[in-house]
């Protein structure tokens, strides 16, 4: 572990973490915290003293920062004085979790912060890692050794899999490889059940336990299946969701502060679950409930998920971010939430919940290009397509032809087009229908609003595609133009 921070990446000093729905857009800024010093800190009693000692370095600052999701956050600075030893130090327990020490470079290296916080390290600025040692914290030179540990076989793991490909063919050969990759592999873990059994109850044993793959039953299969293999398969899907997290201390929220914790929740939800809304909002919810004992992990996680699914580009996640609204924010089980963005929150469930997928499409009545009032509900069709649009979008102008090229093809299959002209220059408009040459469709306008039809589909630019089934139900939303045809004939086959 260890690395080098990318060149631009600002530091937020912070020393405690809030979680709101802005989590994701925190600005990264170097400030004061307004009236506290490292000077301030420096008294009689100090919860936390941390003292570095650089061979190479000297006369400079050095960082104390600490992993957050994907970023990077600040915690405290120090000066290395002309002997190259700088102290860390607070009179406040510092959150635990997976620290770094920024050297003046860039580089950093990576500690271990839990119940001790009052230990001594030295390295060099140009060999941290193999040069690292620890005075007072056994935690940490066991991290130490670990990642030293991983680098040599990390090494050789390399070397085994460049001969795999070198003697690709050589059955014989791969075969003598395969067996020396099995055979380090076992290593590790051996070494990684070593780590958890010496280090009980740590930081560090929590990391290396999480580390470590879950370890599927033998399934039972009926001898006389037809499909064993899709059948194991699926028991294995079931028992992957349902286990994803057994050899994470969920209740631990100083894996909130390391490099991976994040990145697993993601892969949980974006690689092991099944996309679909209510299969995310089920297993959410069960991993919220898992952590409720613990109000940092139960924010942290709500949060997290909060925002992932605020803008999801994945058509019908609206609806888990719906949901995370209702259930923890408006409900007020997440705490330290302003009133003021509980409404602006409770707004934009407003704005989603009418159009979500599966529900039926908000009815509205449109004066047509004839002065005829048409309703949208009205429209007799197996397959209903809203397009809201105006003349001057570019995109538009590129999925006006294609639709109507989709809507020609299928008009004597039961396919309809509702067109919402969102602006208010008629002439525009009545020529433009004239102009592309899709009097057949059903091109209706409200420009004064009245119907409240950008409130009611979400329209804050265009063009935007609905699809509705025969009973006027939300089958898809915001598709692309090259999407919708495959659409339409899933619908039609029913």
């Amino acid at each position: 572990m260890g690395g080098k921070i990318e060149e631009g990446l600002i530091f937020t000093y912070k020393v405690q973490t809030k979680y709101t729905v802005g989590m994701r857009n925190i600005v990264f800024t170097l400030i004061a915290l307004l009236g506290i010093t490292v000077s301030a800190c420096a008294q009689n009693k100090q919860a936390y003293r941390i003292e570095v000692n650089l061979s190479d370095l000297k006369d400079t600052t050095l960082l104390l920062g600490y992993h957050f999701g994907e970023k990077k956050f600040i915690a405290d600075t120090a000066q290395l004085d002309s002997q190259g030893k700088a102290v860390f130090m607070g009179d406040t327990l510092l959150p635990g979790g997976m620290y770094i020490v920024v050297l003046p470079q860039r580089s950093y290296f990576d500690i271990l912060v839990g119940d001790n916080q009052n230990f001594s390290l030295s390295t060099s600025a140009s060999n941290s890692l193999e040069d690292l040692t620890f005075t007072g914290s056994s935690e940490n030179t066991a991290f130490a050794n670990y990642q030293r540990f991983m680098g040599k076989k990390q090494e050789q793991m390399n070397q085994l899999r460049t001969q795999i490909q070198q003697n690709e063919g050589n059955a014989e050969k791969e075969k003598e490889i395969t067996e020396e990759i099995k055979k380090l592999d076992k290593e590790v873990n051996t070494y990684w059940d070593k780590i958890i059994k010496e280090n009980p109850n740590t930081l560090f044993a929590n990391i290396i336990k999480s580390l470590k793959p879950i370890e599927f039953p033998e399934f039972e299969i009926p001898e006389d299946a037809s499909n064993a293999d899709s059948l194991r398969w699926v028991l294995s899907y079931q028992y992957n969701q349902n286990h994803f997290f057994d050899n994470i201390e969920l209740t631990d929220s100083r894996f909130i502060r390391t490099p991976f914790f994040q990145s697993r929740i993601d892969a949980y939800f974006d690689k092991t679950l099944l996309p679909i809304p209510d299969t995310i909002i089920a297993y959410a919810d069960k991993l919220i409930d898992q952590v409720r004992d613990n109000q940092e992990m139960f924010q942290y996680i709500i949060s997290h998920l909060f925002s992932k699914y605020q803008n999801s580009a994945i058509m019908g996640m609206d609806a888990v971010f719906v949901h995370l609204a209702e259930e923890y924010y408006l409900s007020g089980e997440m705490k330290n939430i302003s009133e003021s963005l509980k409404q602006k929150i409770a707004e934009r469930v407003a704005d989603l919940k009418p159009n979500l997928i599966g529900q039926i499409a908000p009815n509205v009545s449109m004066r047509d290009s004839n002065n005829k009032l048409r309703e949208l509900h009205a429209v007799e069709a197996k397959v209903t397509i809203i397009y809201f649009w105006e003349p001057s979008c570019s995109h538009c102008k590129k999925v006006t032809p294609e639709l109507r090229k989709l809507s020609n093809k299928y008009k004597d299959k039961g396919i309809s087009v509702f067109a919402v002209y969102t602006q208010g220059e008629q002439e525009r408009w009545m020529d433009y229908i004239k102009e592309k040459e899709i009097t057949n469709w059903i091109n209706v306008w409200d420009p004064y609003r009245s119907t409240n039809y950008h409130k009611l589909y979400d329209i804050y630019s265009t063009p935007i595609l609905y699809i509705l089934d025969k009973d006027k139900r939300i089958i898809a939303k915001r598709i692309g133009i090259e999407s919708l045809e495959r659409f339409i004939e899933e619908e039609l086959k029913d």
